[in-house]
């Protein structure tokens, strides 16, 4: 049995194979997920169907359903242990009904089967990518990311997948989709990377929004009259 810490009124299990000195002293210190959390209120309606690859420990998730009483929201998540662990952090918060799946999602025109994952500490280093070091590689299941929206009937879509967002949005089908809330990791993806996914989601439609976006948080909305 664990205690919890508790951020922005959301309890966390202070379980340490999971939650590491590294990622404790962020979420004390009220820096986990801040860029990306501060941004939510500005632009979710309690409406919203929301699917959110790179689920990580269920913190974003669990906000969106306790603070901004969203109610219809699906986790992807690459790591088996953290799905695990994002229902755990769900029961701690008494939320039941959300879907958890261990999948990683593919743009249109990919082929499925399963990926190589690539399980780093902390949590947050995990990546598709194979270097630099990591603990151990998994293999992953595949999904057409427009399989997922589409079934899932998803207005919003919330990514942040350690520089997997580089290729995402290229070709890719967004169904229903009018809002993209995407972490740009500059550092894995470089300037070449970040100028495609704003080129592949301006093709799609969507447009950058100041007013929401902080620093690597970004908002894109769907124009109107497209």
């Amino acid at each position: 049995m664990h205690d919890n810490l508790s951020l922005r009124g959301v309890e966390i299990p202070d379980d340490p194979q999971i939650i590491t000195q590294k990622v404790k002293r962020s979420i004390l210190a009220e820096r986990y997920e801040k860029d990306e959390v501060n941004g939510l209120p500005k632009f979710i309606d309690p409406k919203d169907r929301v699917v959110e690859l790179g689920a990580g420990i269920g913190f974003v998730s669990s906000f969106l359903v306790t603070q901004m009483g969203v109610r219809h929201v699906m986790c992807i998540e690459a790591n088996p242990v953290l799905c695990g662990f994002i229902g755990r952090v769900h029961e701690a918060n008494d939320i039941s009904g959300v879907d958890v799946l261990n999948a990683v999602a593919r743009t249109d025109g990919q082929e499925t089967g399963t990926a190589r994952f690539y399980v780093r500490e902390p949590f947050w280093s995990s990546s598709l990518d194979q270097s630099p070091d990591y603990v151990k590689e998994i293999d992953v299941p595949e999904h057409q990311l427009s399989d997922l929206l589409r079934d899932f009937d998803a207005n919003v879509l919330i990514v942040d997948i350690e520089g997997g967002e580089a290729h995402l949005f290229d070709g890719a089908d967004l169904a229903n989709v009018q809002k993209v809330y995407l972490e740009v990791h500059t550092r894995k993806i470089g300037m070449r990377g970040i100028k495609k996914c704003f080129d592949d989601l301006s093709a799609l439609g969507f447009a950058y929004d100041q007013r929401v976006s902080c620093g690597g948080s970004v908002l894109f909305r769907r124009v109107r009259g497209r």
